[in-house]
């Protein structure tokens, strides 16, 4: 199934693998840009990763802080790269000590349970997909709204009926004015739906019309491409947009997510840690970080079941919509050998 959303339709996720040596040591990591949110590309990320390895020349994998504050500073623009390079060091420095990357950040936990997503699609699609789901033990649907109101009410009452009991994120990616936004979420609870949440209701930039959902309706409403860096998040706090945060390792890095769970936790604002398609490495490295940090309460890291020919092995396992991280030291990833042969040799 194409995944599309309010924003853009893809049928393909082009990732850039990264690979890190630091003497005898090697880590993974990945980017995964989207175009539309970071203003990245592969090409981009291409020519960011060059950049990178020339700043980290001679850097002590233990300053992975350090290292990324360089990285940032040298790539202002390079969202996705500076991921993936962060992943890489903090891969390689765990497997150094002999330790899960989690558990450089506390290790509070090892599983967590996810949502799954419904993206825009026809109603018949949608139940079916719903149906699915719930039959595997899915009970939070994340569902994609933000194009026609009439077309979303339809997926979301489809939804409901392949999955009945299920609740809701209603995710618009900006798609909806923010009386737009009001009046649909009203009109999914008028149908006595749960919704859990309202994601991103409106143009990432206003952040006055975000406060203006908030304020009126009895969910609380997440930023998400509103809130791509840490000073992003201090101006939704300082706005009063929202009610919670949507972290994304390839809008913030995993600093970068440190930082915002700090902010949110001081904000006394909820947490939420999505994805944007990415392959197993990116999936386990958010898992590590909400696993470390135990901080986060809504989880939409269901990449793995929308990104087919995936070249790595282990990590994670999943079983319905918990995963849990098998262990072993750094991301616990591996790439199969040969596997990434017939994707260099694609145009």
């Amino acid at each position: 199934m194409p995944f599309e959303t309010a924003y853009r339709r893809a049928t393909t996720s082009p990732t850039v693998i990264v690979e890190l040596r630091a003497g005898d040591l090697v880590g993974y990591g990945e980017a995964t840009p989207v175009r539309q949110v970071t203003g990245e590309d592969v090409t981009t990320v291409m020519h960011d990763l060059a950049t990178a390895a020339e700043v980290l020349v001679g850097a002590d994998l233990a300053q992975f802080r350090l290292s990324a504050r360089k990285l940032a500073e040298a790539l202002p623009q390079g969202k996705s790269a500076c991921a993936g390079v962060e992943m890489a060091m903090l891969d390689a420095y765990a497997r150094h000590l002999g330790i899960p990357v989690y558990a450089l950040f506390g290790g509070a936990a090892i599983r967590i349970e996810t949502d799954v997503t419904v993206p825009i699609c026809p109603p018949d699609q949608a139940r079916e997909r719903a149906k699915e789901m719930h039959a595997r033990g899915f009970r939070l649907f994340k569902v994609k709204v933000g194009k026609d109101q009439a077309e979303d009410m339809a997926r979301v009452m489809a939804i409901s009926e392949g999955a009945p009991g299920c609740s809701f994120v209603l995710d618009a990616n900006q798609g909806y004015t923010p009386a737009q936004a009001v009046k649909f979420t009203k009109m999914v609870l008028d149908r006595d739906l749960n919704v859990r949440l309202l994601e991103q209701p409106v143009d990432a930039a206003d952040l006055n019309g975000m406060r203006y959902v908030t304020e009126r309706v009895p969910v609380p409403v997440f930023a998400d491409e509103s809130a791509q860096t840490p000073a992003d998040v201090l101006e939704v706090v300082r706005y009063r947009a929202a009610n919670g945060v949507n972290v994304k390792l390839m809008k913030a890095g995993m600093i970068g997510a440190l930082t915002i769970s700090s902010i949110c936790r001081a904000a006394k604002l909820d947490l939420m840690f999505g994805s944007m398609l990415e392959s197993r490495i990116g999936q386990c490295a958010s898992v590590h970080v909400a696993c470390g940090t135990n901080t986060f309460s809504v989880f939409d890291l269901d990449s793995d079941l929308l990104v087919a020919d995936q070249p790595f092995t282990g990590g994670v396992e999943r079983t319905g919509p918990i995963i849990k991280l098998l262990g072993g030291p750094g991301l616990g990833c591996e790439i199969s050998e040969g596997a990434l042969e017939p994707f260099l040799k694609r145009d």
